[in-house]
């Protein structure tokens, strides 16, 4: 089946909630100030704990910009899964973003911190493994959505993004072959991230799907004002669900989720969006800090659910929804991994003989020799 990159997105209601404050020392970027969606989850107090070092994101859109000033050098393996019909052996070449989309979902995943440029990521020293497949126009097939899936896990990633917007993916999902490659990812250690979709018809609750048992994390979208918005498709019976910064939807800049942009002849663009595409890799990049820190993927799981944001109210037909991502919460209160203590040395004879004298403080180590 094909699949197009929805791009229309509807208004979100006005609210008068309060809108967090962007704390400036939190990164010396120069459009940190801009990102209202890192204040939102609570990002800045997450990353006095971790920034995801160690941790591989895979990110499974319409490629990357492999040059972009704020994400150099974060890619460690990429492919271009166009046309590949489903076999990762045809997965090769390179993963250049040619439509921007996967672009701005890696930035917010993962965009470097205090490197002078553009903004920050949600795990910002977090690697990337990247496999394009949609096209420039934003199409896809279901083949190769699941290819480039399997592809950045067998690559090293641990959490797997889905910003795939389309209306007929949330709607055909749990029958769909992307089921194969979603289930391929939980059994190998990865976390599947989904965007809900934007097909809230009306704003009544209409457009949901039958998710059922399949292991991911699926994602609404909240505006600035901390409310779902109007265009996030309900997140029905998914096993795992919860909302995260999405944008407003409503062509204001400030309302947007501001991250970095591919554009034909402009290099290292930025540009603010609006959809559930944009709330994944809010959570992709909070699994990713998680995972940083010794837990398991079961463990960063319940970890996220566990210490959601619950007074954010999920909206009509989201029975499963535990409420707004709050990274800060869920990574301030996870134990350092505890640190293994050094090998003990055994030495026999002679030097097991001295060793004794040593731990009854009879033979001073040091002393000097005469």
């Amino acid at each position: 089946m094909r699949r197009t990159l929805a791009a229309a997105l509807l208004s979100a209601m006005a609210g008068a909630a309060v809108l967090a404050p962007v704390p400036a020392a939190a990164s010396s970027d120069p459009r940190f100030a801009e990102q209202w969606n890192l204040a939102q989850v609570g990002a800045p107090a997450a990353w006095a704990v971790t920034t995801g070092a160690g941790v591989r994101i895979g990110v499974v859109d319409s490629g990357v910009d492999l040059g972009h000033e704020d994400l150099a050098g974060k890619v460690v393996a990429s492919a271009n899964c166009v046309g590949s019909g489903g076999d990762t052996a045809r997965c090769g070449g390179s993963a250049q973003d040619d439509n921007g989309h996967g672009t701005h979902v890696a930035g917010i995943a993962a965009a470097t911190r205090d490197n002078g440029r553009g903004g920050a990521g949600v795990a910002p020293d977090a690697a990337l493994v990247v496999a394009k497949v949609l096209a420039a126009d934003g199409s896809g097939t279901d083949a190769d959505v699941t290819a480039g899936i399997k592809w950045v896990v067998d690559h090293g990633a641990r959490v797997v993004n889905l910003s795939l917007g389309d209306p007929f993916l949330v709607t055909t999902l749990f029958g769909s072959s992307l089921r194969e490659g979603i289930e391929y990812a939980w059994s190998r250690g990865a976390v599947p991230v989904l965007a809900a979709g934007n097909t809230n018809l009306l704003g009544l609750g209409i457009g949901s799907s039958n998710y059922g048992p399949i292991p991911a994390l699926v994602v609404g979208a909240t505006d600035r004002t901390d409310r779902v918005t109007a265009f996030s498709s309900p997140l029905g019976t998914a096993r795992w669900a919860l909302l995260a910064p999405g944008g407003a939807g409503n062509g204001r800049d400030a309302d947007e989720v501001l991250s970095t942009f591919w554009r034909k002849d402009r290099p290292n663009a930025y540009t603010g969006l609006s959809g559930t595409s944009m709330a994944a890799p809010h959570v992709s990049g909070a699994v990713a800090l998680l995972l940083a820190r010794g837990l398991s993927p079961q463990a960063a799981v319940d970890r996220l659910l566990a210490t959601t944001a619950t007074r954010v109210q999920c909206g009509a037909g989201s029975p499963t929804c535990r409420g707004r991502l709050d990274v800060g919460r869920a990574v301030t209160g996870v134990p350092t991994p505890p640190v293994a203590p050094p090998a003990r040395r055994t030495t026999g004879g002679l030097g097991g003989l001295l060793d004794f004298f040593r731990i009854l403080d009879l033979f001073p180590v040091g002393a000097p020799r005469t």
